[in-house]
């Protein structure tokens, strides 16, 4: 048989644990945020801050989950998280109470949603590189190559234009003057309608 004093105790501790307080929400700063910019993560608790339990976040990028202990001391609320996310994309960031080691569970679940935009730097496409000057066999560069990528190449005594053109970068033209023993790319010539 209960006494009234176990009966009061046993509900005011249940009462007690149905007031606790946990897991309250969930921030992203900033949000937006850019592919490898560094993410900062704020976990907070509802009503008074639990001092000893236990949580896991998931960042739904595929990376491994943190798990977090409150202790009062060193890990108390709120938690803030520094993350990176690599890719584009819209993850659901959630926190929730998971039992680790000796720490129970923190109570509840709190989820927020993060965009993450490409990188600007990353989306430009790599200027092309003017191919690098060339001069067939018995051929000289005459001067340095101008600013589009054109050349001349000045051939020795007896050279003969290559059999075939030689490839030059867009915006070029391959030209061969077999009077002057020369040979190179040069800018194209508009075309007249």
């Amino acid at each position: 048989m209960k006494t009234p004093l176990s009966i009061f105790l046993t509900v005011a501790s249940t009462f007690a644990f149905a007031q606790q307080s946990g897991i309250g929400a969930v921030k992203a700063d900033p949000n937006p945020a850019r592919a490898g910019q560094e993410v900062k993560i704020t976990i907070s608790a509802e009503g008074e801050a639990p001092a000893f339990c236990g949580m896991v976040v998931h960042f739904d990028d595929g990376s491994e989950s943190r798990q977090v202990k409150i202790d009062g001391k060193e890990g108390k609320f709120p938690v803030t998280i520094a993350k990176t996310f690599a890719k584009a994309g819209t993850y659901s960031i959630k926190a929730e109470g998971r039992k680790i080691t000796s720490h129970f569970p923190c109570v509840g679940t709190a989820t927020a949603k993060l965009v993450v935009d490409a990188d600007p730097a990353a989306a430009k496409p790599a200027a092309a590189k003017p191919v690098a000057a060339a001069c067939p066999d018995g051929f000289k560069m005459q001067g340095k190559a101008g600013k589009a990528g054109d050349f001349t190449c000045k051939g020795g005594k007896g050279a003969a234009a290559p059999a075939k053109p030689m490839a030059c970068a867009a915006g070029l033209e391959y030209f061969a003057n077999d009077k002057a023993r020369q040979v190179g790319c040069r800018k194209a010539k508009a075309q007249k309608k």
